[in-house]
């Protein structure tokens, strides 16, 4: 099972909504049951009428904030989006097959707010011999990822763990990592809560300090170089990661697909989030407040159960009622 009810349960705060980063603001939530600001709905509007453009606002705003709300540049993002969508086969063969099960990106776990924590092995992906091939395995991935494991405004975000496994300049595949990177910032927009990139040598933690002195802080904020991403260990149960990652999970070397959940601990005693109560959850789809929203199964077989048991009770009190007008019509 990779949506527990506990997942439904959970509704990020307004300060996870929308981060306020130096100069940036950093939007996390776009679906479902989210709220945008006056100016974001000024903005979608504006964006809309120019160009006529009929696609989502959740849609619109998240390339939006991908190209800075530059309209132009946003257009374009949203062709080069429409023709990928159109161009890309997501039918599984046997040799994307075999990359998903060799493990070159698999998922392992979650952190205390339910974000899927995703794994790419970079001596896997030198391994790949058509990148194309490999783009598609991918892309295959995440695709079932985003329908099985995430939620519209509730889980809309994953961690990646980029292992390098010790491969120097040399042997680092580069280009294709680079696509890969470029592959996800393109098609699959402010998805990527952070990236621990770790087991790289000295000389890429040093070509990394020289590099991103040319990105913005933004691109910077969410790129850890580590030895191994203990750091997430701030926000993640060590149930949920890997021995060789500082978790407790046996380390992973095979099932790698499809993604299974790992354990049902996922919440940290520095951090604790807060769920809201089944019934709570019931109310706001009773007022239709989850319209947007993908919806728990269990919880509405739940309250029909409740609606159920209510209408028998009123049934027999109102046969027990008449039963008793009869027995005085009786004396």
């Amino acid at each position: 099972m990779l949506l527990n009810i506990e997942f439904y349960l959970y509704f990020p705060d307004e300060s996870e909504i929308l981060i306020k980063f130096k100069k940036y603001e950093i939007r996390k939530f776009f679906d479902g049951q989210i709220q945008f600001t006056q100016n974001e709905q000024q903005s979608i509007q504006q964006f809309k009428q120019k160009y006529q453009v009929q696609k989502e606002d959740s849609f619109i705003l998240r390339m939006l904030y991908a190209t800075k709300f530059k309209f132009d540049k946003c257009l374009e993002a949203i062709k080069n989006y429409d023709e990928w969508q159109q161009s890309r086969n997501l039918k599984v063969n046997p040799m994307s097959q075999e990359l998903l099960q060799q493990g070159v990106i698999y998922m392992h776990g979650r952190d205390n707010r339910f974000r899927p924590i995703l794994v790419v092995n970079a001596r896997k992906v030198a391994g790949a011999k058509d990148i194309d091939i490999l783009l598609q395995s991918i892309s295959i991935f995440l695709d079932y990822v985003l329908t099985n494991c995430m939620l519209p405004g509730q889980i809309e975000n994953w961690i990646v763990i980029m292992d390098l496994g010790g491969l120097g300049i040399m042997g680092l595949p580069k280009q294709d990592l680079y696509r890969i990177m470029n592959y996800l910032s393109s098609n699959y927009r402010s998805r990527m809560h952070k990236c621990y990139i770790i087991n790289c040598t000295k000389t890429l933690s040093i070509t990394w300090a020289m590099i991103k002195t040319f990105l913005e802080d933004i691109t910077v904020n969410k790129i850890l170089f580590e030895n191994s991403p203990i750091s997430l260990l701030q926000y993640a149960n060590p149930q949920q990661l890997e021995k060789k990652y500082g978790g407790i999970a046996n380390d992973k070397f095979d099932n790698f697909w499809p993604p299974q959940e790992i354990s049902a601990n996922y919440q940290i005693a520095v951090d604790q989030i807060k769920l809201i109560e089944k019934p709570a959850y019931i109310e706001l789809f009773k007022q239709g407040k989850l319209a947007k929203n993908r919806i728990c199964p269990e919880l509405i077989k739940l309250q029909k159960l409740e609606q159920n048991n209510q209408q028998i009770k009123l049934q027999q009190q109102s046969e027990d009622g008449f039963q008793s007008c009869e027995d005085d019509n009786d004396i």
